[in-house]
């Protein structure tokens, strides 16, 4: 990530930008390791302390503590001069980009939830504001807990510009509110996005253009499923090498599943082809799944379907099984009850960090 993130560094200040803005999600976890705030703090600066360009930053659910008294690693970017709101309160800034006052409205993670109707500032000739969730009526391809759900009152408030966060595609939700996307991906889900950053310009009329501009993204490919009903070990294996066949893999990452495996199989694959996959590629997952139906497959095991918030979902999973009698009714409603436990407990507690 952190060479994704110096790739949008470059692609930024080849541009006449005036101003950088981020929408969240700086870091992946609470506590990021060390190397990657101070691989953060690098690039960043080549923005703010050698360009001298202003960049403001609104936390996302990633980064923002669970409970207030923990401290934000988002704070670090004001050794950079950046103007971080990583708490649970909204912040204003008044920014002047040449003969123009941009009022930047902040509303970071921590705040979503508490706040209602948001307005612009007065006095500020281009009012932009800054937030991270997910806008309402949009498909995500998956949902996570603790994320933050924006009324629509929350994006009618006279913007000229809303700059969102949260979703990793580049997407129109108005005219004036765009999710940027993201600068790498990070999930099978997104093998067909394309990572980049939006350009926004203005004029005296307000809004004038919104551009996507991609950067270069390591290789991401998911390679076509294997159907393994009536393979053994020395079968598999070779249907593995006909997959990877003509493959580009140096520097990529790379997902090969198979299907209705039967139990023993995957033991059996050459471990020689293995370990040679893993050295071409960036890291090659190769996944064996017992399921005997491909459209279970895609349903519980593919990250290209659309799913609801996890609570939701459990509750599917188990009335699922339950109906195919795979659950006995008795148990079905113990593990539901506790796995419902589990999930809130999960949400109120603050992640450790695996960076």
């Amino acid at each position: 990530m952190q060479e994704a993130y110096g790739r949008a560094v470059d692609a930024i200040l080849e541009r006449d930008v005036d101003l950088v803005i981020h929408s969240g999600d700086v870091f992946d976890s609470v506590r990021p390791a060390t190397h990657v705030i101070i691989g953060f703090l690098k690039q960043t600066a080549r923005i703010t302390a050698r360009a001298g360009i202003p960049y403001l930053v609104a936390a996302g659910n990633h980064e923002t503590p669970r409970l207030r008294t923990t401290t934000a690693a988002l704070e670090y970017a004001n050794l950079v001069n950046v103007v971080s709101a990583h708490g649970f309160d909204l912040d204003y800034e008044q920014i002047e980009v040449g003969d123009v006052d941009v009022g930047v409205t902040l509303l970071p993670h921590g705040a979503v939830f508490g706040t209602g109707a948001v307005t612009p500032a007065r006095g500020a000739d281009v009012n932009i504001l800054v937030t991270h969730g997910m806008v309402p009526g949009l498909e995500a391809r998956q949902h996570e807990m603790g994320e933050a759900n924006l009324q629509s009152v929350m994006l009618e408030g006279g913007f000229d510009y809303v700059a969102l966060g949260h979703y990793h595609e580049f997407h129109e939700h108005k005219p004036n509110a765009y999710y940027a996307g993201a600068t790498e991906r990070f999930g099978f889900g997104e093998v067909e996005s394309k990572p980049g950053f939006a350009i926004v310009e203005f004029d005296d009329g307000g809004l004038r253009s919104v551009e996507h501009v991609e950067i270069e993204a390591r290789p991401m490919l998911d390679l076509p499923k294997i159907s393994a009903r009536e393979m053994d070990a020395a079968d598999l294996t070779e249907e593995i090498r006909e997959r990877i066949s003509g493959v580009e893999l140096d520097g990529a990452i790379v997902r090969l599943r198979a299907y209705d495996a039967r139990r023993g199989v995957a033991s059996g694959i050459e471990r020689e082809l293995l370990r040679d996959l893993q050295r071409r590629s960036l890291n090659f997952s190769l996944e064996i799944h017992p399921e005997e139906r491909p459209e279970d497959f895609e349903r519980d095991g593919s990250p290209t379907a659309i799913f609801g918030p996890l609570g939701e979902e459990f509750a599917s999973f188990v009335a699922t099984r339950r109906e195919r009698g795979e659950l006995e009714a008795k148990f079905a409603e113990e593990f539901l009850e506790k796995g419902r436990g589990y999930l809130a407990r999960a949400a109120s507690e603050e992640p450790e960090s695996t960076a």
